[in-house]
């Protein structure tokens, strides 16, 4: 069996005293996630924690994500409603479940997954977010959203007053060689821009290193937010390179067989102009 390579970190930035993020670090059934309690809201942590809690127990049990997260809503609305000082508490999450070389990702709100794939990095979540709903419609151009005055308001978190069901989203996908996910909280996408994301994970460095940079880089940046992040490898014993590679090498390599084909076609009109030039030839000083 393989060995699938990881790492994770969270800090509370450079700015607030409370850190209102929680992991889940869970290899042992190929569970990993990022809750953020939402920032302005009371008892943040409580309802990170619940989060990744719950989400370790109910996929333990065999239960999907989707099922395991539709479930924590409800749960942290009880918990709300029946514990004095945890009133409107919310998180987001972005949790990411393995299977060999398959994965699932799952996530509410603005937490997000990338896929580093060599030089380049590919966001495969959606931001549950005003900005992100304005940018959709073509309201602002998504070079504008990094200043927008509604930029952290999200619209759909976990525990959420007023959202009976929520709709979580889902992205299913396999590993090739060396590809690593990303999942992270807002507060290092807000201060880390995906450029430089990509310019870290490019680096040739073990994943627990390349966390540690980008913590760093989000609080030299600003590190106005609670910053976490978990960088998982693919499990290289049961991946592959991707497809177009192969196709890649295939036109590189001359043994292909319509090339085969194509030298056989060459060397035989060789052959037919070398014959007819010779009888040329031979017919021109046999006339003279």
């Amino acid at each position: 069996m393989g060995h699938r390579s990881f790492g994770y970190a969270t800090s509370p930035g450079a700015v607030r005293e409370q850190n209102e993020d929680s992991l889940c670090v869970r290899p042992d059934i190929g569970l990993w996630a990022v809750a953020d309690g939402m920032g302005g809201y009371n008892a943040g942590d409580i309802a990170s924690r619940i989060t990744v809690e719950q989400l370790a127990e109910d996929v333990g049990s065999h239960m999907t994500l989707s099922e395991s997260i539709s479930r924590i809503h409800h749960q942290i609305l009880d918990v709300a409603r029946t514990n004095s000082g945890c009133e409107s508490m919310g998180s987001t999450v972005v949790a990411l479940k393995t299977d060999g070389k398959n994965y699932e990702i799952a996530w509410v709100g603005d937490s997000r997954a990338y896929l580093s794939r060599g030089t380049q990095l590919t966001r495969l979540t959606h931001d549950h977010s005003y900005v992100q709903f304005l940018i959709d419609s073509g309201a602002i151009a998504e070079s504008d959203a990094a200043n927008h005055p509604e930029r952290h308001a999200i619209t759909q978190a976990l525990g959420a007053e007023g959202i009976e069901e929520i709709e979580v989203e889902t992205v299913h996908g396999s590993f090739y060689e060396n590809d690593r996910i990303l999942l992270c909280s807002d507060g290092l996408t807000n201060e880390v821009g995906e450029k430089e994301i990509s310019s870290i994970l490019a680096e040739l460095f073990p994943e627990q290193t390349q966390v540690d940079r980008l913590i760093e880089a989000a609080i030299k940046n600003g590190g106005s937010d609670n910053i976490s992040a978990i960088l998982v490898g693919a499990d290289n014993s049961q991946t592959k390179e991707p497809v177009d590679k192969h196709i890649e090498a295939s036109s590189a390599n001359s043994s292909g067989p319509d090339q085969k084909k194509g030298r056989h076609h060459f060397w035989l009109w060789m052959v037919i102009l070398f014959l007819m030039l010779f009888i040329s030839v031979v017919f021109v000083y046999g006339v003279l």
